[in-house]
C-alpha cells in the first residue's frame, strides 16, 4: 500500500480549482523548466508520481504533446477521452489503441485540467458539467493498491 501525505492531496485539488479557474477565463497552463528532452515547440507543464491502476506507482511527465507514465508514452492525439473524477483524486484517461489507463494521485485532478485545456480548450471535457466539491474526507490518507 502506497499514501499520500493529506497536504499534498488538498495542495493539489487546490491547484485543480485554480487552474480550471484559468483556463475558463481563457488562460492556459503555464510551462516549466523541462526534466526531459523535449521535441520542437514542445513545452512541459510538470512531472509528479501517479499510481497507475495494474501498473504501480509511475513518474508522470505532461508536456503539450506527451502523457509520459514511467516507461510508457502517449501521444495526446491519441487520448480518445477523458474521464476525471476529482473528489476521488482520479482520471481516466481513453486511449486509442490501448483502451482505458485509469491514474490516480494528489496531483492528478491538476492534470486532468491540463489535459482538457490541451485537449478541448477548456477546463473540462465536452459534456462533463463538474461538481466539485471539497474531496469528500480532506484529512483522510488516500491509499492505493500497487
Amino acid at each position: 500500500m502506497s499514501a499520500y501525505d493529506p497536504e499534498q492531496l488538498e495542495a493539489g485539488f487546490r491547484s485543480m480549482s485554480m487552474l480550471a479557474g484559468l483556463v475558463a477565463r481563457g488562460g492556459r497552463p503555464a510551462s516549466v523548466s523541462p526534466t526531459i528532452p523535449l521535441r520542437a515547440g514542445e513545452k512541459q507543464f510538470g512531472w509528479f508520481p501517479v499510481d497507475v491502476t495494474g501498473a504501480g506507482r509511475r513518474l508522470a511527465v505532461i508536456t503539450s504533446c506527451r502523457l509520459i507514465l514511467g516507461g510508457e508514452e502517449f501521444s495526446l492525439r491519441s487520448v480518445a477521452g477523458l474521464r476525471p473524477q476529482p473528489d476521488e483524486w482520479a482520471l481516466t484517461l481513453d486511449v486509442r489503441g490501448r483502451g482505458p489507463v485509469e491514474i490516480r494521485g494528489p496531483w492528478v485532478p491538476w492534470l486532468g485540467v491540463v489535459l482538457c485545456a490541451e485537449l478541448y480548450g477548456a477546463a473540462w471535457p465536452p459534456g462533463y458539467a463538474p461538481v466539485i466539491p471539497a474531496p469528500r474526507q480532506q484529512s483522510r490518507r488516500l491509499e492505493l493498491a500497487q
